[in-house]
């Protein structure tokens, strides 16, 4: 195998190394991009948990538990500062945090400017979980059952939570307003429950078909078990509000409270658990790749040996075979033992011409 045939047959191999290459660094990226999110995601819930309480507290004019609310900024701040340039988050999550702290100035004698106050920040707390979704990528997940974990995680249960909130509080503000103004309450608190009880269902349907759709042994008996605990705590809070009709009298506040509180441990329980295997499932398919780069590593290193080996046995054959350049060297016959060694001036020479008579 000549030179330019072993090179003409590695060149296709390299290429298809690169792409291969390529292709799996690609991949990787985006994995440790998903991960980055997943992680901000976590931290993000302890805010979502921590806001809701606090303005139910303070709807209801309840000392709000500051310390806790804090402490969940804080944490998120500390994730921020090392992944927000990488997911662009900080301008947004800056933002944001400014409002939170910007809810301890407001006036609590007023429960309606004090749930629109709040209402306000978890508008952008929500949006916030779409930013992250976006940017980390996560939204664009080519696998099923990834897909439809963190399309759980980070919009239908944070949505959830959000509005089974505003729900709740909402019963609290109706039961103050004049009775002139009591068919407008009920068709809001009507919106408000549907509102709350639409991401429950879509969440449902999405766990099932990540379940239904992986490969992991282990995620229908980790997820199912508290998505049955969520959604009971969703007819638990539907339930609580009773028949809201106009002619019923409207639920006691306290009662809300007390189901919103369930669906909030129920709903933390389940983001925690969905982010936690869709964590694993992204770190196994980083693994599967790594092994795919190393089979192709393996295959380059095999294809380069293959062709070069042969070629340098046949090159150093060749080369024993060759003759020398020039004459080749005379072999004296072995001088007799005794004999002197023969000289011009002991050897006769005769001269005969050419065609002369013998």
């Amino acid at each position: 195998m000549g030179p330019l045939l072993v090179f003409a047959l590695l060149i296709p191999a390299g290429v298809l190394f690169g792409q291969a290459w390529q292709g799996q660094s690609e991949r990787l990226s985006f994995a440790a991009k998903e991960r980055q999110g997943i992680e901000y995601l976590v931290t993000l819930g302890q805010v979502t948990t921590a806001l809701t309480n606090a303005q139910s507290a303070a709807v209801a004019g309840r000392a709000v538990d500051r310390t806790a609310l804090t402490r969940a900024v804080d944490a998120t701040t500390k994730v921020d500062d090392r992944l927000g340039d990488d997911l662009r988050t900080s301008e947004r999550w800056s933002g944001l945090r400014v409002k939170i702290e910007a809810l301890a100035s407001v006036p609590t004698g007023d429960k309606t400017r004090v749930y629109a106050a709040y209402s306000e920040v978890t508008d952008l707390l929500l949006a916030l979980y779409g930013k992250i979704r976006e940017n980390s990528q996560l939204i664009r997940d080519p696998e099923a059952d990834t897909y439809f974990l963190q399309d759980g995680a980070a919009e239908e249960l944070p949505e959830a939570v959000v509005a089974a909130g505003q729900f709740a509080d909402l019963v609290g503000i109706a039961s103050t307003r004049p009775a002139a103004e009591r068919t407008a309450a009920i068709a809001e608190l009507n919106a408000a429950r549907e509102i709350a009880l639409d991401p429950a269902v879509d969440l449902a349907d999405g766990l099932q078909s990540a379940v239904d759709s992986t490969e992991s042994r282990r995620l229908g008996s980790n997820l199912l078990s508290r998505l049955d605990r969520f959604r009971r705590s969703m007819d638990g809070l539907a339930a609580s509000a009773g028949t809201l009709d106009g002619r019923a009298p409207l639920p006691a506040p306290d009662r809300l409270n007390t189901a919103r509180v369930e669906v909030q441990a129920a709903a933390s329980e389940l983001s925690n658990a969905i982010l936690a295997e869709l964590d694993v499932l992204i770190e196994d398919r980083q693994s599967n790749i790594q092994t795919e780069r190393l089979i192709s590593l393996t295959a380059l290193v095999v294809a380069v040996l293959g062709c070069a080996v042969p070629t340098a046995l046949a090159l150093r054959k060749r080369r024993r075979r060759r003759r020398p350049f020039g004459n080749p060297q005379r072999t004296v016959p072995p001088r007799p033992a005794g004999t002197e060694p023969a000289t011009p001036e002991s050897v006769a020479y005769r001269w005969e011409p050419t065609g002369a008579a013998r």
